[in-house]
């Protein structure tokens, strides 16, 4: 993943990183952050993205983000 100012490593997530990826993000990116939560949802990407949700001004993602945390959380998936 490539975002402008952030040189972003898979294993270090960051508010930055995760509005970077919401906002310019690719579709493989966000694939990719689904998939980092889904490993681990109580990993740090996981973790960023709770963070995140709040401030948030992304259209869709965050609510999307917090409903799929909620349902990874009761052991859904």
């Amino acid at each position: 993943m490539k975002h402008r100012h952030l040189n972003i490593e898979t294993d270090r997530w960051g508010v930055a990183v995760i509005e970077s990826i919401w906002e310019r993000g690719s579709d493989a990116d966000i694939r990719a952050l689904l998939r980092e939560c889904k490993k681990d949802p109580f990993g740090p990407a996981a973790d960023a993205v709770r963070r995140t949700i709040p401030h948030s001004k992304a259209y869709g993602y965050p609510s999307m983000f917090r409903y799929f945390l909620d349902y990874l959380e009761r052991g859904r998936l």
